[in-house]
């Protein structure tokens, strides 16, 4: 998918300047988008700390930040972790795993902005 869905369009706009930034360094950057409906102390606990740790141990990268994008009544419509790796290929398998040992929701998808604007699925 080159194209992101209208719904998101902003907030694509801003991450595409952080992916940017990371290819000018060298390196990627990725967002995970998570359906659940977890504040900034959940969403630490359940999937920043264990795949910041991962990705330690493989050299990979690093958690660069996160957020939550509220819905209906102020309620979290879904999170998200923004991830800087070195090696593009590895990295995005290594957030796949991670994830997925997590379980995270099925529904889960792995945001990439440059060069164009593409939608990877946690579960293949």
């Amino acid at each position: 998918m080159s194209k992101p869905p209208p719904e998101i369009a902003g907030r694509v706009k801003v991450m595409r300047d952080f992916a940017r930034d990371a290819a000018e360094r060298g390196e990627h950057f990725f967002y995970i988008r998570i359906p659940e409906s977890l504040g900034p102390v959940e969403r630490g606990e359940r999937y920043e700390e264990p795949l910041d740790d991962a990705l330690s141990v493989d050299a990979l990268g690093r958690i660069t930040g996160g957020g939550s994008q509220l819905g209906e009544n102020n309620s979290i419509a879904y999170c998200g972790i923004d991830v800087v790796v070195s090696d593009r290929k590895r990295g995005l398998e290594l957030i796949r795993r991670t994830m997925q040992r997590l379980r995270a929701p099925r529904e889960a998808l792995i945001e990439e902005y440059v060069p164009t604007y593409r939608e990877h699925p946690v579960y293949k």
